[in-house]
């Protein structure tokens, strides 16, 4: 599969800005999107982190300002069906996933409902 042509990436970083601005916004400040050759790679900032009891205003600062690495959807060709990879924080990596209902394809808003799900709670 060729990369995600200019049209996709922009009308993908608009529905999941969208997205998470409705679905999202006590829990999601912002979304990432970086691109790479098939891949989108979707990333948020928390809007209500964790913070270790004794954090410091600039411990705190550091940690609003880094962005949560959720999932990576794949280009398949159609704007409404993306691969669904969650990113696995022990090794860094991407693992394949299912869809809540149970589909290996799915709209850019359901991939991103099944990450928040993990990465948002």
């Amino acid at each position: 599969m060729d990369s995600i042509p200019e049209y996709a990436r922009q009308a993908l970083e608009d529905r999941l800005e969208t997205h998470a601005r409705t679905a999202w916004a006590k829990r999601c400040a912002g979304v990432n999107v970086r691109f790479r050759g098939k891949y989108a790679y979707v990333d948020v900032f928390d809007s209500d982190p964790w913070f270790m009891p004794g954090s410091t205003t600039e411990e705190k600062e550091q940690i609003r300002q880094t962005p949560v690495k959720m999932c990576r959807l794949g280009w398949t060709g159609d704007m409404d069906l993306w691969e669904l990879a969650f990113h696995k924080y022990s090794d860094g990596t991407y693992w394949p996933s299912l869809h809540f209902d149970g589909s290996g394809r799915s709209s850019p808003e359901a991939c991103f409902d099944c990450a928040a799900q993990v990465y948002l709670r």
